[in-house]
């Protein structure tokens, strides 16, 4: 499970009098596990694979009310209101299906920092007759975003991959069996999706087959 860190902060107005010159409060994100981003906000997960969402009110007055908005690419917001706890911790669990955002707001304070996941789509292969070059793809990713193509590679070098054929989904279908035949010996391939808008590039566990020529 992938940990995102929300640390929210309230700083108290200096003057009333003096409107102009208080600092107004503030929300503040960070993202645990980081893979990159201003301040680590971006981390990185596996399409399926549950984040959890947490945070705390450092200035903690007792159960408060914290609105977390979660936005998924090319999709709806909704919206999930949780109470912290009386020392002002507080959480959600989330299963982002593609790139997702996620704000906080508490007392009307928006935060200044957006951190999301980013997903990788899961991606299986199967054999079902090495002898006639028979295969099965999956993909796991929303229907709508995923993509068409996938690559059927097999390992010619240490970090070298050969593209030996190039399937294409059909109508709704997240899957397809396909024919392609190897070179005499054993082979290690793998399916391949290159990175598509909402996700990230994708690889499935290399299979180990035999090939018998062409």
């Amino acid at each position: 499970m992938r940990r995102l860190t929300l640390v929210l902060l309230a700083v108290a107005a200096t003057a009333v009098a003096a409107p102009a010159a208080a600092q107004a409060p503030a929300v503040t994100l960070a993202i645990g596990n980081p893979t990159g981003g201003p301040d680590g906000t971006v981390t990185t997960v596996r399409y399926g694979q549950v984040v959890e969402v947490s945070g705390e009110l450092v200035e903690n007055r007792g159960p408060e009310t914290v609105e977390v908005t979660i936005t998924p690419y090319r999709g709806q917001p909704t919206t999930r209101v949780v109470t912290s706890a009386a020392d002002g911790e507080f959480s959600i669990t989330h299963r982002p299906t593609i790139r997702t955002s996620y704000v906080a707001r508490w007392r009307g304070i928006v935060s200044e920092q957006e951190p999301f996941a980013h997903v990788r789509p899961g991606l299986g292969l199967r054999v079902r007759n090495a002898r006639l070059g028979r295969f099965v793809v999956t993909l796991q990713a929303r229907r709508q975003d995923a993509s068409r193509v996938i690559w059927f590679q097999r390992r010619v070098g240490p970090d070298q991959w050969r593209t030996v054929k190039r399937v294409r989904l059909r109508g709704n279908r997240l899957g397809a069996a396909f024919t392609a035949r190897l070179p005499f010996g054993i082979h290690r391939v793998r399916a391949f999706i290159p990175q598509t808008p909402g996700y990230l590039r994708a690889t499935s566990p290399f299979v180990r087959v035999r090939g018998f020529g062409r």
